[in-house]
């Protein structure tokens, strides 16, 4: 505590007569989702600072649930990569951080199957682990992520269900935003700037592509359906909004 702090309390303490009191300057920020990591505490729950402090908290993902640069990053790797790759990425990204919150050099000490607390984990660290996770995935997650999920293995495949959640709805957004597009663009031309009857055969031909799969997949064994299905819908939620720009300008051309 900085002298000119100490002092002060120290005044306070004398002209209000108080014989039993605690004077600390104290980092809520840093203490009070590490204190609380387990469970409530009475101690602290009627501090307004820490009251503060424990409705804001989130781990460090943005306020729409988002993070920066590093989570982009990582799902964009991650959308990229099929479930066992995604696996690979996100343990990956917990043992180097986890690692890094211990002080070891690499990875290595961490090893997926071995507990957090058997690695030497308190609540402090357990909240920077957290903290730290939260920036690189965008996810908001609990101050007690690392008792919940005990070990680098286990947490590595709780953060891929919960990013492929997210990943598949920012997909099909995505393939929404496309087509909402294209039917802007089309509502936009004039008959003297396109062939529209050339357009119209494309957009026809689009249909009938996609009714025919509908169809295949209807008509087909249930097993054989679910894959097809599967696949059709695992391409379209991995497609880009630049790749589908690019599939309808194969189609229509650039207008």
């Amino acid at each position: 505590m900085a002298p000119e702090s100490a002092v002060g309390a120290l005044h306070q303490a004398l002209a209000d007569d108080a014989t039993l009191l605690t004077v600390a300057d104290v980092d809520w920020q840093r203490f009070a989702p590490a204190f609380t990591a387990r469970r409530p505490s009475p101690l602290l729950g009627e501090l307004a600072d820490v009251q503060r402090v424990l409705e804001q908290d989130h781990g460090g993902a943005d306020a729409d649930g988002r993070g920066g640069d590093a989570a982009a990053q990582l799902r964009a790797r991650l959308a990229q990569a099929n479930e066992s790759q995604q696996n690979r990425i996100l343990l990956e990204l917990v043992r180097t951080e986890a690692a890094d919150v211990l002080g070891h050099a690499t990875a290595d000490v961490v090893r997926p199957r071995r507990g957090f607390v058997e690695l030497g984990f308190d609540s402090l660290m357990a909240v920077e682990v957290r903290n730290r996770l939260a920036r690189h995935t965008g996810l908001r997650l609990s101050t007690t992520l690392l008792f919940d999920f005990p070990s680098p293995a286990a947490l590595a495949q709780h953060l891929r269900a919960e990013l492929a959640q997210e990943l598949s709805a920012e997909a099909s957004t995505s393939v929404a935003a496309v087509l909402n597009e294209l039917e802007r663009m089309l509502s936009g031309l004039s008959t003297d700037d396109v062939d529209g009857v050339d357009i119209t055969e494309r957009l026809q031909g689009l249909l009938t592509t996609w009714s025919g799969a509908q169809v295949r997949m209807a008509s087909a064994p249930p097993e054989a359906g679910e894959s097809a299905a599967a696949a059709m819908d695992s391409d379209l939620e991995s497609a880009t909004s630049d790749e589908m720009f690019d599939l309808i300008q194969r189609e229509f051309g650039k207008f």
